[in-house]
């Protein structure tokens, strides 16, 4: 951990500030310790440079050690390599910056949070243009994605859930959700969570599986909607078997080709748990309901639904002495 991140988290339980006990550290790093809640007492692990600020680890575990097998398999080469999602490292940092409509100079001391950081090829590239960057994920594979990104002074990688967040209110200007809010049970309730980290005057990107226009894995997903019992390495092996289908057909339909390992990870992706879908109208909708101006849908991402809104400011308070006489 970071020691500057000490300035941006907090109790995920009950949000009160936390006390860092340090046992080893390295350099400006924090490699093992506690940090305990001034408020509720918890304390939670910081293991292997990693704070493990998860309320509940128990609530969502299957989908921590799916998502673990699943990152773990990517770092070893397995699955995608050169892309993710199929785009290249610069194509998904131009689509960052595209989404939220800033350039790389709108960075510069700015504080970021990426929800669902996955490999951390995003918030790694991120961290090179001055701001400081936070990646969270559930996954039990964190360990695998601090180590990609351990060398940036600007990058911090923390365990968490996004419906339970270790920050204050007002903490980042810039908040990323891609493909993540899909995958609990309740999508607007944790929007809403999310949405009260944002400064007033930053943004919130969020990318859904869309429901008018679903994928070939999610047409596949659905009429197999026992996948997610299905044991996670089997699945693998399942997705290897049919990738090569998917990979031929996509190339007799001339539609844009993607590699034989993206068709592996695109499947793999789609069918070892569960996720939501739904419309750009709804998704717009709770921007509006979390007072959110300026509401963007952006295109560009095949079948899912991309938009970004600015947070508004707070409203006026009526000054009592304008009514004394």
């Amino acid at each position: 951990m970071k020691k500057w991140s000490l300035n941006l988290i907090c109790c995920p339980k009950c949000r009160g500030k936390l006390d860092l006990k340090e046992s080893q550290t390295q350099e400006a790093e924090v490699i093992a310790g506690t940090l305990a809640c001034q408020a509720c007492g918890k304390t939670f692990a910081i293991d292997s440079g990693v704070p493990r600020l998860v309320v509940n680890p128990s609530k969502r575990k299957r989908l921590a050690e799916n998502w673990g097998y699943q990152w773990t398999k990517m770092t070893e080469g397995k699955l995608e390599t050169e892309t993710y999602y199929g785009d290249t490292e610069d194509e998904e940092a131009g689509n960052f910056f595209r989404s939220f409509g800033i350039s790389p100079a709108g960075m510069t001391g700015k504080k970021v949070l990426d929800v669902g950081c996955g490999h951390g090829r995003l918030i790694r590239a991120l961290g090179g243009y001055g701001a400081q960057v936070i990646g969270i994920d559930i996954a039990t594979s964190i360990d695998r994605i601090y180590g990609y990104c351990q060398m940036e002074p600007d990058v911090d990688i923390i365990q968490a859930d996004l419906e339970t967040p270790p920050f204050p209110d007002a903490s980042f200007d810039y908040v990323s959700s891609k493909l993540s809010l899909c995958y609990v049970s309740q999508p607007e309730a944790a929007f809403k969570v999310l949405a009260r980290l944002i400064r007033p005057g930053g943004r919130f990107f969020i990318s859904m599986p869309d429901r008018a226009d679903p994928a070939f894995t999610v047409r596949l997903k659905n009429s197999l909607r026992f996948t997610h019992h299905v044991p996670v390495w089997l699945l693998f092996y399942i997705s290897w078997g049919l990738a090569p289908f998917l990979w031929a057909g996509r190339k007799l339909s001339r539609k844009s080709g993607t590699s034989l390992r993206t068709n592996v990870f695109l499947l793999f992706n789609a069918l070892h748990t569960r996720f939501s879908r739904h419309t750009n109208e709804e998704i717009v909708a709770w921007f509006g309901r979390a007072d959110f101006n300026e509401v963007i849908a952006i295109p560009g991402s095949l079948h899912s639904i991309n938009v970004m809104g600015v947070k508004s400011p707070p409203s006026p308070q009526p000054n009592s002495n304008l009514y004394q006489t």
